[in-house]
């Protein structure tokens, strides 16, 4: 059944939960999309881009995506260090030595490494000094720089997190600085283009203006009606949130998120080990509901711990939230600010999608080989390690492998499965798959009868016991 036709028998769950968000934020238009593995799988339009107009949302609307952006910027400070170019425990000094006029209150500046700028684990206060929300107003680049002399920073004693808008922009200052062109042009020639994200834009051409949904801002106190949003360009501080796109590009993004770890990735734009670093968690609270990545958040609901990140700005709202091990995700767009409740929304859906239809099966990409029952004959039985490790190797029901253990076994390697490799010659070891031995060699010995007596896997010598 096709990812489409299994989410069709949630659409009225969706639709209650998008419909109790929208009343109680008075959001005019929401655009939904649920992603499953490499596709978009589900769109889900409610209300309207403009009040007045019957005008649903579709997956090429454009909202402001806010602090999604910082996702982005995270990525080109990775591509940067994969390139040798910075490490993430640089100081920020080494990359912006202007920094020295700042004032630490506590700590030191060396502190303040490029890895806690990433975290808001900085100290640095949350704004820019010339950064006025209320305006709205944001400084260039150059005032950015020049207002250093007026920030403050605690590094904190206890891991505190601490949002901070200023921090990310000054990320941005850095990737200019060392690759030599604008960080705008850099997101788009590194990372956006690259992916295909044709329509993730910081400032909208004519055609794709057209496709923006309208924002808008709650009435003032003793009003009722809402109001239009302003609009300005967040200039100096762009890397912490100045981006545009929809949910047809950041369901791009979504799968993309997905390659993390998988042993054959096709994207250029950043390693599949380096994506999988990016989702590791650098902090954890102390009872573990909720941690921060690098770049991205993490909360746990249950058993289940999933990614994110949220934006919010005059007239839109915006939630990012997925899951690696389930190969599945949620994007929320809403046309008001602020509107705390699609931040919850995503993850609702999310969590509903996961918890019915189950996780979405990685791609089998790999060049190993599945080897034939008969062909695994040989090798099957069971085998002890000193001092007294126990494993079956096993034709199951998931081919040839290393058995799960039996009641009382203490085990190393089980289960997990095992390959041919066509890259090793010998013809009686094989690549296991999954498990404290993924990736190694079950190397076997064979009688003079053709049947396997040990194999060493890891450090350990099995001999059969059967």
């Amino acid at each position: 059944m096709s990812n489409s036709a299994e989410l069709s028998a949630l659409k009225s769950k969706i639709s209650e939960l998008a419909l109790a968000s929208m009343a109680q934020d008075r959001i005019p238009g929401l655009s939904i999309g649920v992603v499953r593995g490499d596709s978009l799988a589900g769109h889900y339009s409610f209300g309207t881009q403009t009040l007045g107009e019957d005008k649903p949302t579709t997956p090429q609307t454009i909202s402001r995506i806010a602090s999604i952006t910082k996702t982005f910027t995270g990525t080109a400070i990775l591509q940067l260090r994969d390139l040798g170019q910075l490490e993430l425990d640089d100081p920020l000094l080494v990359h912006m030595p202007d920094f020295t006029i700042a004032h630490a209150l506590r700590g030191t500046l060396e502190g303040v490494t490029l890895r806690r700028l990433m975290t808001h684990y900085s100290g640095l206060r949350t704004e820019h000094p010339l950064t006025d929300w209320n305006a709205p107003s944001f400084p260039t680049s150059e005032e950015l720089l020049d207002g250093l002399a007026e920030i403050d920073v605690v590094i904190p004693q206890d891991s505190q997190w601490k949002y901070s808008n200023l921090a990310v922009g000054l990320l941005g200052q850095v990737i200019e600085q060392i690759s030599g062109v604008p960080y705008e042009q850099y997101i788009y020639e590194e990372i956006t283009g690259p992916l295909g994200l044709t329509n993730t834009r910081f400032e909208l051409d004519d055609s794709q203006a057209e496709l923006k949904s309208t924002g808008y801002s709650h009435p003032l106190p003793g009003e009722d009606e809402l109001r239009l949003a302003p609009y300005a360009s967040l200039r100096g501080i762009s890397a912490a949130g100045q981006l545009h796109s929809n949910v047809e590009d950041l369901a791009k993004w979504m799968s993309f998120q997905f390659t993390s770890g998988r042993e054959t990735h096709s994207s250029k734009v950043l390693s599949s080990e380096s994506l999988a670093e990016m989702h590791r968690p650098v902090y954890m609270s102390s009872d573990w509901s909720n941690g921060q990545a690098l770049s991205w958040r993490m909360n746990r609901r249950d058993d289940l711990v999933m990614h994110n990140h949220g934006g919010g700005i005059q007239g839109y709202a915006s939630n990012f939230v997925f899951s690696v091990e389930a190969q599945t995700g949620v994007i929320v767009l809403a046309n008001i600010w602020p509107a705390p409740t699609p931040y919850v929304l995503a993850e609702d859906i999310a969590e509903l999608v996961i918890r019915e239809l189950g996780p979405v099966p990685e791609p089998n990409e790999t060049n190993l080989v599945t080897v034939a029952e008969q062909d695994a004959s040989a090798y099957l039985g069971r085998y002890r390690a000193e001092p007294g490790a126990y494993v079956d190797v096993i034709f199951g029901d998931n081919g040839f492998g290393l058995g799960a253990p039996r009641k009382g076994d203490y085990t190393l390697h089980g289960p997990a499965g095992l390959a041919s490799d066509p890259a090793v010659t010998d013809s009686n070891a094989f690549r296991t798959v999954g498990g404290r031995g993924a990736g190694e060699l079950a190397e076997f010995s064979m009688n003079e009868q053709g049947k396997a007596e040990w194999f060493r896997l890891g450090g350990f010598l099995y001999k059969r016991v059967d």
